[in-house]
């Protein structure tokens, strides 16, 4: 399984243009026959960064996301809107 954190920082101003473009992509991404979560926040306490929690099948599945026409349309739109963007994988080290 692939497990990763995204955390997104939008420009000063463009934060809820990021959050409508980042909503569009939550349900094509869901529906990936290798998504087995896929969820977006927003920071309470500064809400121009947003973070996903991901976790894929496999890296063919998180490949195949990154690949696919919605998350490229995303990156596409969001482009200018973006300040940072950090992704961390991570290991599960729960038991």
């Amino acid at each position: 399984m692939i497990q990763l954190i995204a955390r997104i920082e939008a420009h000063p101003n463009q934060s809820e243009q990021l959050a409508s473009i980042i909503e569009g992509v939550i349900a094509p991404s869901r529906a990936e026959e290798g998504c087995l979560t896929y969820q977006a926040h927003r920071a309470i306490d500064a809400p121009n960064v947003f973070y996903f929690y991901e976790q894929w099948r496999d890296r063919d599945a998180f490949d195949q996301h990154v690949a696919s026409l919605h998350y490229q349309a995303y990156r596409a739109d969001s482009a200018h809107l973006v300040a940072d963007r950090a992704l961390t994988f991570l290991h599960d080290i729960s038991k």
